[in-house]
């Protein structure tokens, strides 16, 4: 049984909304696999776009959708239950005091939209039929 649950919602100053997830299932007995995921969505447009991809503002959108979400987990192995709660939550202070530098970038958002563009990009050329 893996639960998905909204643990909190964190604004950045880059105008991103940061989410922290748990994900967590048990494993045997009273050990749980702790699973903590964050998420932080990317809506594609004027304000998120790099410059020079403005004009292709359409085709991204279309190639990739209106936005793109970034995530990463980070979990601990066979804790045991009366630890749980306490492992997630160090688990989310130690995210979040990354958070703002890394995260709240002025230009995460065109970055992250740039690079999962070119795989996107890739993905298409390596799929096309060789002539």
């Amino acid at each position: 049984m893996t639960h998905e649950k909204l643990l909190s919602r964190h604004p950045l100053e880059n105008g991103l909304t940061l989410e922290f997830w748990d994900l967590s299932r048990p494993m045997l007995g009273d050990r749980w696999l702790v699973t903590l995921e964050i998420r932080l969505p990317v809506p594609i447009g004027p304000a998120s776009l790099p410059p020079d991809l403005l004009p292709q503002e359409a085709t991204i959108i279309r190639a990739l959708g209106p936005a793109v979400v970034f995530s990463q987990r980070d979990e601990r192995h066979f804790i045991a239950a009366p630890e749980y709660d306490a492992t997630l939550k160090e688990m989310a202070t130690r995210l979040l005091a990354l958070a703002p530098a890394y995260f709240g970038h002025p230009e995460f958002a065109a970055r992250l939209i740039r690079k999962r563009y070119a795989e996107y990009q890739e993905r298409q050329r390596r799929e096309s039929p060789k002539s």
